[in-house]
């Protein structure tokens, strides 16, 4: 299912499962300069998810980081605000290798995010005035490297989607299901119980759910002990969020050298 990269030093999503079935990386928040690609490639990040949803940053606002970070080898993908081609066209358009789309409830919608992120025939993304690298082959081998190298995330974050997950991840093109956890519990009215046996039985459902369809699920976390849990739970890719991680790294520091 997974299509290595072109090279040793290509970081991404797809190589990095096609190594090692596991895949670890940041979704970021606040960090959108241009050298924020060079620091994902020095922490030697497996891929960098952008959020587009809870920030005020828009495609163009991230052309420049992307633009700014080809030489880095890390492949950036976009999380939009929804499933909606000009939005997802917009992302792919301005250098993201692949797009997450939030609160997928169902096949139908599922399918729609595919259909916009790829090429045709497999969608009706539009084929766009690319530079000459990008064309290397010529238009038709642009379109197939494209199709192959996309990565497309279904976020599912609702008690519909969970009820909806068999069909949502058998849908062809959807290489990854991403959980929303916090969002999941609102949906289930236990807000941030994680604990609670509805949640716990939704995760059990949704894991279920992606070893049918042999795609992995992943999660945002905190701590590596968190991740380590879900690991050995079967989520197969993993991110930090840029705020926790440098929030958390600069208490211990501060701590550590004032005591």
């Amino acid at each position: 299912m997974w299509a290595d990269g072109p090279g040793p030093s290509v970081r991404s999503l797809r190589a990095a499962l096609a190594r090692t079935g596991f895949a670890a990386g940041v979704m970021l928040y606040e960090f959108d300069t241009p050298s924020v690609m060079r620091l994902l490639e020095l922490a030697r990040v497996d891929f960098a998810i952008f959020d587009l949803e809870h920030t005020g940053w828009d495609a163009g606002t991230l052309r420049l980081a992307f633009a700014a970070g080809r030489g880095t080898g890390v492949e950036p993908i976009v999380r939009v605000q929804r499933v909606d081609h000009s939005l997802i066209a917009a992302a792919l358009d301005c250098g993201a290798s692949g797009v997450m789309a939030p609160m997928i409830e169902s096949a139908e919608q599922a399918a729609l995010l595919v259909s916009a992120a790829k090429y045709p025939p497999l969608g009706r993304r539009g084929f766009g005035v690319l530079l000459a690298d990008d064309l290397q082959g010529g238009p038709a081998a642009t379109v197939a490297r494209a199709n192959e190298r996309t990565v497309v995330i279904a976020q599912i974050e609702t008690v519909a989607g969970i009820e909806h997950a068999e069909a949502i991840a058998a849908v062809d093109g959807v290489d990854l299901i991403w959980l929303g956890q916090f969002d999941l519990t609102l949906s289930l009215g236990v807000p941030g119980d994680f604990a609670d046996p509805r949640y716990t039985a939704a995760i059990g459902h949704l894991l279920a759910a992606c070893r049918a369809a042999r795609k992995p699920l992943g999660q945002m976390i905190r701590t590596v002990d968190e991740g380590r849990a879900l690991r050995a739970a079967g989520f197969g890719v993993l991110a930090y969020a840029d705020v926790w991680i440098f929030e958390d790294a600069l208490r211990s520091q501060l701590t550590s050298l004032r005591d």
